[in-house]
């Protein structure tokens, strides 16, 4: 039972008791309400409503409690009947307030048909009612994804502990195997929140999947298969690996479960929102190193790019390009595909004045960029990075400042 788990009981029965509390002064007022299409709906009707959400939610929770495995049917059922009795008397309110606005603005016109009335102070409240068990829903809902992974985090670095002490007494073929279990486990859960199937679950399956979905780089598919024949070699020869063996197989598990934990994330476009201030000041600082993490969201972001997303990332690529365009060019190098859908967009996202007045400022962003490319590309070494960082230049001097009238 985890911590969210605990809260979540406590927090529920507090609530149950809380609500008792309130009986007396219920049962004062039980008349007290509204009425539409010739109903009563009195604050008793509410209470009774409330309490029974209320006793259902600690119903389930006790049935999860009781049950010998976690049952997902089980939570997604009790965090239902939670948000419908917390939704319970806003809604009411609401629906109390509605009710009573409509009436006065109709007895001043008249034309306005009472069932008219009734229908609209319904609507409204139902859908105030959606917007708030919706709000709740996904508020318990993140609450407990982010609790889920907090203990998930806490297991695989108990895991990796065990494979340090193993390595440590000289079991080195053990400690690969524990090193290997924490990485195929994570990447599991990274396919799965991708909605891809990994039902055979295979290491070597799970790596093809990572490989052909192109979730994961060259060099982090490179590691995987590594960890995977050092893990067969431990299981069918003896002695096959050797303390350096282990030590590396720890150091490559560490780097992937930190890769795997960044790139997992619900949503590389929310932490980047959550983060904008200090990933911007990152990107301005330009230090590769301290922007990996920066730029696996952004390239998370871009991948996973709907709506109007695509244009509030504009932000960050500006920031990368005229401080150290290596940054974008590092996070595009393997992967073309996702490059030539950037920059398919690159003119419209950095060089067109959507508000008005920027016009100046953009035009000097344009040349600030082409100069640090030219810059970059004279000093570059790598081949490779060159022809991305070229790839790119071409696009930015194509590129015109629009304004939107």
């Amino acid at each position: 039972m985890d911590d969210f788990f605990k809260t979540k009981v406590g927090f529920t029965i507090g609530l149950l008791a809380a609500v008792f509390a309130f009986k007396p002064l219920v049962d004062s007022n039980s008349n007290v309400g509204f009425s539409i299409f010739q109903v009563k709906i009195t604050i008793e009707y509410a209470y009774i409503f409330l309490t029974a959400f209320l006793g259902l939610a600690v119903y389930f929770i006790s049935l999860q409690f009781a049950s010998s495995k976690h049952v997902k049917t089980l939570d997604a059922i009790s965090d239902a009947c939670y948000s419908i009795a917390l939704a319970t008397p806003p809604v009411f309110l609401a629906f109390w307030l509605i009710t009573i606005s409509l009436s006065y603005v109709g007895s001043y016109v008249s034309q306005i048909p009472e069932h008219a009335i009734n229908v609209l102070a319904g609507v409204l409240s139902g859908i105030f009612a959606n917007v708030i068990y919706t709000f709740l829903q996904k508020s318990i809902k993140s609450k407990f994804l982010a609790a889920e992974k907090q203990h998930e985090r806490k297991v695989d670095i108990e895991i990796l502990a065990r494979a340090k002490e193993l390595a440590d007494i000289g079991m080195y073929d053990m400690s690969v195997l524990e090193s290997s279990k924490i990485v195929e486990s994570a990447l599991k859960r990274l396919l799965e929140t991708r909605g891809i199937s990994t039902k055979r679950g295979s290491m070597i399956e799970l790596v093809r999947l990572s490989e052909q979905h192109k979730i994961l780089s060259g060099e982090e598919i490179n590691f995987l298969n590594e960890i995977r024949k050092k893990r067969n070699e431990s299981v069918h020869l003896i002695d096959a690996v050797d303390k350096k063996s282990a030590d590396r197989v720890l150091h490559i598990s560490r780097e992937l479960i930190a890769k795997l934990d960044a790139v997992s994330s619900s949503s590389g476009y929310e932490w980047l929102e959550k983060n904008r201030k200090k990933v911007v000041q990152l990107l301005r600082e330009g230090d590769l190193q301290k922007c990996r993490q920066p730029l696996d969201m952004l390239k998370e972001a871009w991948k996973n790019r709907d709506g109007a997303v695509w244009l509030e990332l504009t932000e960050f690529f500006e920031v990368a390009l005229t401080s150290n365009p290596e940054l974008i060019v590092n996070m595009f190098e393997d992967d073309e595909e996702l490059l030539d859908s950037w920059l398919e967009r690159a003119d419209v996202q950095l060089f067109t004045d959507f508000v008005g007045g920027e016009k100046e400022r953009l035009t000097e962003i344009r040349m600030k960029i082409i100069s640090q490319l030219n810059k970059y590309i004279s000093e570059a070494s790598s081949k490779s990075k060159c022809e991305v960082a070229n790839k790119i230049l071409a696009v930015i001097k194509e590129s015109e400042v629009r304004e939107i009238d």
